[in-house]
């Protein structure tokens, strides 16, 4: 089960993309999700969703981007800088995760000064 403290550490663990998307598991993508959620690579080096619609800022994603792809029991998860895609194995459904801004101390102070 993926929990709050699992994506938490997704984040952690993977802070930064790897200096070559050949340090990417494409393969898994390839492997476990290939047919229903209709992936391709084009030629610019973006992964396609093809599962996902085309205004969906998911539906492209510059290889460049993505910092991991790791793999859970029913789900392949893509984890972007302040995003994770995940990719049901068994179906063409997916959730996203969106990972919000950490306010400043400073910022806490001034938001709480404006709401008096």
């Amino acid at each position: 089960m993926i929990t709050q403290k699992v994506i938490e550490q997704l984040y952690k663990t993977y802070k930064k993309p790897p200096l070559s998307a050949d340090d990417l598991d494409i393969d898994l993508l390839f492997l476990h999700v290939l047919e229903t959620h209709d992936i391709a690579i084009d030629d610019h080096a973006n992964l396609l969703i093809g599962s996902l619609p085309e205004g969906s800022p998911f539906h492209k994603i510059p290889l460049r981007h993505i910092h991991a792809i790791v793999e859970f029991e029913s789900r392949i998860a893509i984890v972007l800088h302040s995003s994770i895609l995940f990719l049901n194995k068994r179906d063409s459904h997916s959730n996203v995760h969106i990972r919000m801004p950490k306010h400043s101390l400073l910022e806490k102070i001034f938001a709480r000064a404006d709401c008096d």
